[in-house]
């Protein structure tokens, strides 16, 4: 050959490059710029609201989400089961879209001594089939509110899959429950790096 690349080559190299753009994991943070991120350190948090077809991601990406927080010794989270009760004593109920009354989200909120609320959606949990196996996919949004003025502090949104069989493509992550749990450790990490 003189310098010229093959055709197949070049067809072949594109689509390997749009294979692995379409399998980049994806993350999106949003940060107040007028919140004091120092100011945030008792949270509330409701369960995440599930959109997804898995009956029980919603607990699952929560309860990991909340681990990551505990873990940077930054936060004390309210006891969900505390948080639960005060939710039901002041008739704090979800909407059939999983939203709540934000001005009574407020006050039970700040009757508990929180200074921020988190909630979240997960939009996809779930083991896709490929000709390598199953592969985990999460994605999942959480945002921050402050529980006096029910503003949003910080916004994230994460995108993850798996690892296949085959080691290029993915996280390092098998199941679908060492992928929640490194995504939201990731999500967490890079929300610390913006201050929170």
């Amino acid at each position: 050959m003189t310098g010229k690349h093959h055709p197949l080559a070049r067809v072949t190299a594109t689509a390997l490059g749009l294979l692995l753009l379409s399998c980049a994991p994806v993350t999106r943070i949003y940060l107040n710029p007028d919140a004091d991120m120092a100011f945030y350190t008792r949270i509330a948090v409701l369960p995440f609201t599930n959109l997804s077809s898995e009956g029980l991601a919603g607990p699952r990406v929560t309860r990991a989400f909340i681990t990551s927080l505990i873990m940077t010794d930054r936060y004390q989270i309210v006891q969900p089961e505390e948080f639960r009760a005060a939710l039901l004593k002041g008739n704090v109920m979800p909407e059939p879209d999983g939203s709540f009354d934000l001005q009574k989200l407020k006050e039970v909120a700040l009757q508990l001594g929180a200074t921020g609320v988190l909630r979240g959606a997960v939009s996809e949990y779930t083991m896709q089939r490929s000709d390598n196996g199953d592969i985990p996919v999460l994605s999942f949004d959480a945002e921050l509110l402050d529980a006096n003025t029910g503003n949003v502090v910080w916004r994230s949104s994460i995108a993850r899959r798996g690892k296949s069989r085959i080691p290029v493509f993915g996280s390092n992550s098998r199941s679908l429950g060492r992928l929640t749990q490194d995504a939201c450790d990731e999500l967490v990490a890079r929300l610390r790096k913006g201050a929170i």
